[in-house]
């Protein structure tokens, strides 16, 4: 039974809750050298809003098998990266150990717009800088723990 509730509490931890917001950001993953259909994120939590509401910031973490350099080279070189922005990987050398990399993403929402615009970083510093930038202004919330400047 713990373990079940724990699972649980697992799940609502990782849940984004917003389906455009996930598509947006497994989209900017895809297109950036990652197979961005099979990331898994976490910590999706907002961040910032400005009054009344319609403009949001959110932090994100998520683990993503990078695309190996030889298909990435040259499914763009001709052209065969799907509608998604995907690789097809059947081609893949079968002893090519996957590369799994921890990123650190902001997400600013606005929902007037309906623009998402994603930035995915490799070092959590660069999301801090970043997200000192987007939040001038806005009210931060409790989920900003750890972004902000000390």
């Amino acid at each position: 039974m713990l373990d079940w509730l724990k699972h649980l509490r697992e799940r609502w931890d990782n849940w984004c809750g917003d389906r455009d917001m996930e598509l947006a950001i497994r989209k900017h993953l895809s297109e950036n050298g990652y197979y961005g259909r099979t990331a898994k994120l976490k910590s999706v939590r907002m961040v910032a809003v400005q009054r009344p509401g319609w403009f949001q910031v959110f932090r994100f973490e998520a683990t993503a098998r990078r695309v190996p350099p030889h298909l990435l080279s040259e499914a763009h070189s001709s052209g065969q990266a799907g509608s998604s922005g995907e690789v097809d990987s059947s081609d893949e050398v079968p002893d090519a150990a996957p590369v799994y990399d921890e990123l650190y993403g902001l997400v600013k929402d606005d929902i007037r717009h309906k623009i998402n615009v994603v930035r995915v970083f490799d070092r959590e510093d660069e999301r801090r800088a970043l997200f000192v930038r987007w939040s001038e202004g806005l009210i931060c919330l409790r989920g900003a723990h750890g972004l902000k400047s000390p």
